[in-house]
């Protein structure tokens, strides 16, 4: 039997875990200092919208019973304990950031349609040489100008901010956001007030959701 990993989550736990997306009992395994929660199986599941939703689930579920919960992704399986602690060992330092980052956080996240806008430092790489225009893409990538009065009003709630480009219009751009667990209805009234004022773009607010923006692959 395998292991399928959901999370990785803080101390303290609240039981019953309850079980995973196949039926199978949720159990508290702890490797190099982290507790991850995981269900013996056969094979990993196929990957089905009902399966999906079924993970997604168990996932909320434990976010309900502790303060912080970082999702593993879908299908993540491991062939028993030491392969888990092989693979996580190198990485728990940060990954105990990380669980540090979203405890007592909730995931938001803003889907943003339109047309691109190019900023005038963006222009003048496109003329520049290869490398310029290599670091031009890197810094876009990592930048939503479209929405910048949006980000502005959140300031006060946003702990941490993901910015994900993906120029296939009309989808610009997601904007991930950690706020503290009970912001949202703030949120999500913040965002409408200044998306009031955008000009050709449109902001599609949804959460809250557990942070699988913000959790790092943990296994490879």
């Amino acid at each position: 039997m395998s292991l399928y990993l959901y999370a990785l989550v803080g101390r303290p736990v609240r039981r019953p875990l309850g079980r995973g997306l196949g039926g199978e009992t949720l159990r508290l395994i702890e490797v190099a200092g982290l507790l991850v929660v995981a269900a013996r199986v056969g094979d990993a599941p196929r990957v089905t919208p009902t399966a999906l939703r079924r993970h997604d689930a168990t996932v909320r579920r434990l976010a309900g019973r502790t303060d912080a919960v970082l999702p593993i992704r879908f299908g993540t399986v491991v062939g028993d304990r030491l392969a888990l602690a092989r693979a996580l060992a190198p990485r728990a330092a940060g990954l105990r950031e990380a669980l540090a980052l979203v405890a007592g956080h909730e995931q938001m996240t803003l889907r943003v349609y339109g047309e691109a806008v190019t900023t005038s430092d963006e222009s003048a790489a496109e003329s520049a040489g290869a490398g310029q225009r290599y670091l031009a893409r890197r810094l876009r990538a990592r930048r939503a100008p479209e929405v910048d009065p949006v980000r502005r009003a959140l300031r006060g709630l946003v702990s941490a901010e993901r910015i994900e480009r993906h120029e296939r219009p009309p989808l610009l751009a997601s904007v991930y956001h950690l706020v503290r667990r009970g912001d949202s209805k703030r949120y999500l009234a913040a965002v409408a007030a200044a998306s009031a004022r955008l000009a050709g773009v449109r902001v599609s607010p949804s959460g809250p959701w557990p942070a699988y923006a913000f959790a790092p692959d943990a296994v490879a």
